[in-house]
């Protein structure tokens, strides 16, 4: 996929993680060599992939970032209804504090910080855990990249 190039320029101003594994399988689809493609001769310094960090430049590489949009989940502010188990709640709160931060999980909440698609499946999954049998629902859906 051709990414616009004033968004890859915007993103290496940004400091976005870049690298230039040339070798590497991947790199016509991952958003940091395409990045890295376009970080300006007038930058001194720049965030980069460590090359020697196992698995860079792999079919399985750790830091591959897909060029294609995703669907993030966009708050959650009416996640929990009245019919839920009462343990439900506070449950699931704490656990998607466990596997993030309080602070995340309150941006999350609140629509501030979009929710990526693996973290909306291990909230489903915590729901699931704690007896809720019904749709998990957040409050909306945005297409964007998972830089």
């Amino acid at each position: 996929m051709i990414m616009e190039k004033e968004l890859l320029i915007k993103k290496a101003h940004e400091g976005y993680t870049v690298c230039y594994a040339d070798e590497c399988p991947l790199r016509q689809q991952c958003l940091r060599w395409q990045v890295g493609q376009h970080v300006p001769d007038t930058d001194s310094t720049y965030r980069c992939v460590n090359p020697h960090f196992e698995g860079v430049a792999t079919t399985d590489c750790p830091m591959y970032r897909k060029d294609q949009k995703v669907r993030f989940a966009k708050g959650m502010t009416h996640i929990f209804t009245s019919d839920m188990p009462k343990r439900t709640e506070p449950a699931v709160r704490y656990g998607v504090i466990s596997l993030t931060n309080r602070t995340y999980y309150f941006e999350y909440r609140n629509g501030s910080r979009l929710i990526p698609p693996k973290l909306q499946e291990d909230i489903r999954d915590l729901f699931r855990e704690n007896g809720w049998t019904g749709k998990v629902t957040f409050d909306d859906y945005v297409e964007d990249y998972n830089w």
